[in-house]
């Protein structure tokens, strides 16, 4: 029942049925407020109905309520509702081990069922070229514009997700609904104009699964242990975009390309429904701010409230549309240790998104595979992500916390790019060149794994050292990161096919434009090295570092 109760769905039901259904303990008959006793401002509880003291503090105590001399914003007296106690079972933070478990699988499969969205129909591009009698390169822009939707969708969602009487859930949750729903005339699409458009929509609406995935895993996890929730939340995030052509190949081949967001919306619509009955509210403010309302109609008294309202209600309009709109791209392009940082995840991401363009050519093209055969050989990047995951997660534990718990400075993180970085232009030759018909087909797919572990890993190193770097600007840095990246991910496809064909002989069709990859992955393996030296003084005469 509290499952169900704390679930978007029980909030519906909570919320339509007056409190009556789905109770939560403090509305229960007999319920004692945990207050202390002394001076104002009064209410009375319902049981009995006589006026009781409250606390006169200044700090929010453990208690459950502190009283706050004045809100600013009112001129009133306000009591600020808390936790009740330390181990308050309502505080995300104190949940069971084995229901933080359920809830970051919930959050997984989230962003897995989103996110395969961007490429699943790319195993028939071929068809759709036919049927509406356009250019490939055309036909490449709906996975263009998917993830420029959702590298524009973060930077409205990520704050909003951030709003106490909001929360996380009533983001996921309704923008997830309107993702499963526009699949339906994605799927009916009857021009390239109406479904490049219909998709840049879907990918604004996926957004919310990678901009707040990993604040989710922070909001129930003790600081020592986010790093690793991250690190599984971005293997999920790898892992979606790949299984898209896996699926779509099977579609595309035994029906037709449309069949893929047939598929996509029956994944996305059964992880909504188990998301709607099962996954709670993990923003402790959110979860405060509904028991101060719960509160506040239980006793009356309307001075209730939480600090996170308080806070809230004293931020104008201007100081947040500063906050969420104009720092990130301060931040990003003014800031040359961030540049250079989004510079190179966004590389990374870039080719991975490349090779929705790259795999057809070498499977379908030189070793003649099926669409389904072709989805497959993306198998190899999903062996590639679990093995560096599993490294990386080991890495935490034996490396990673020590360093930083002896009181090393984040540039030691860069220790482990050192040999995780050159992987990538190796791996790039070698995935273009092994991609000719007298090298067997497991060559290619092979490299195509052993970029992704030095990639991810990578990945987990920059992202991590932004995070320490920038503490105080934390949302912007990620907002402009991701915003960054998809900006990146979502050109590149555009100029792919002509990078390989061009450049390529026939023999070798990939091998001349994969050396102009790694070439540019041969430069950025120089960063880790300059910011394992250089890093602090960067950030020292930063403004925003920390």
């Amino acid at each position: 029942m509290d499952v169900v109760r704390n679930s978007f769905f029980g909030e519906l039901v909570h919320f339509a049925s007056g409190g009556r259904l789905f109770q939560f303990p403090d509305q229960q008959p007999g319920f004692k407020f945990p207050i202390d006793e002394v001076q104002d401002p009064t209410f009375s509880t319902p049981e009995s109905g006589k006026d009781e003291k409250l606390s006169s503090k200044d700090e929010e105590s453990s208690t459950g309520t502190t009283h706050r001399p004045e809100d600013a914003e009112t001129g009133k007296d306000a009591t600020l509702v808390d936790w009740y106690g330390p181990d308050d079972p309502e505080n995300p933070q104190n949940w069971p081990f084995g229901r933080k478990v359920f809830v970051m699988a919930q959050l997984c499969l989230l962003t897995v069922a989103l996110y395969m969205g961007s490429s699943i129909y790319t195993p028939g591009v071929d068809q759709l070229v036919e049927d509406f009698h356009i250019s490939v390169t055309v036909a490449s822009i709906p996975l263009c514009v998917y993830v420029f939707g959702y590298g524009i969708g973060q930077m409205l969602f990520a704050p909003l997700s951030e709003v106490p009487v909001i929360g996380r859930n009533w983001v996921y949750l309704p923008t997830m609904f309107i993702f499963v729903i526009l699949q339906i005339p994605t799927a009916l699409s009857k021009n390239i104009g109406s479904l490049i458009a219909l998709r840049f929509i879907a990918g604004f609406f996926s957004s919310p699964a990678l901009s707040n995935g990993g604040a989710s895993m922070g909001d129930m996890m003790a600081p020592s242990f986010v790093p690793y929730g991250i690190a599984i939340w971005a293997g999920a995030a790898v892992c979606g975009p790949v299984l898209g052509p896996l699926l779509g190949g099977i579609f595309a081949q035994i029906k037709d390309w449309r069949w893929s967001f047939w598929c996509l919306m029956w994944i996305s619509g059964g992880a909504f429904i188990v998301l709607l009955f099962s996954l709670p509210e993990t923003f402790g403010p959110t979860v405060l701010s509904r028991r101060a309302r719960r509160l506040r109609k239980s006793t009356g008294n309307k001075e209730l409230t939480t600090k996170a309202e308080l806070e809230f209600a004293s931020v104008t309009t201007g100081v947040m549309i500063q906050d969420n709109l104009i720092r990130p791209f301060i931040i990003s392009f003014l800031e040359p240790g961030v540049l250079m940082l989004n510079i190179f995840t966004g590389f990374m991401y870039a080719v991975l998104y490349t090779w929705f363009e790259a795999f057809p050519i070498v499977f379908v093209g030189i070793h003649h595979f099926n669409l389904i055969q072709s989805g497959l050989s993306f198998c190899g990047l999903m062996v590639g992500c679990v093995i560096s995951c599993s490294i990386y997660l080991y890495l935490i534990g034996h490396k990673i916390i020590p360093w930083l718990m002896a009181g090393h400075r984040p540039e030691i993180l860069f220790k482990i790019a050192f040999f995780a970085a050159p992987i990538l232009p190796v791996a790039l030759i070698f995935f273009g060149w092994s991609s000719t018909a007298t090298v067997h087909w497991i060559a290619p797919i092979i490299a195509s794994g052993l970029f992704l572990v030095g990639g991810y890993i990578v990945f987990q190193v920059l992202f991590n050292y932004l995070g320490m770097s920038y503490p105080r600007y934390l949302a912007s840095v990620f907002a402009g990161n991701g915003l960054f990246r998809s900006a990146m991910a979502g050109a590149f496809p555009l100029f792919a096919r002509q990078l390989f064909v061009k450049l390529g002989p026939s023999k070798f069709p990939i091998g001349f434009g994969s050396t102009v990859l790694a070439g540019i992955a041969a430069l950025l393996v120089a960063l880790p090295f300059f910011f394992y030296r250089a890093g602090h003084l960067m950030r020292a005469r930063s403004k925003y570092a920390n």
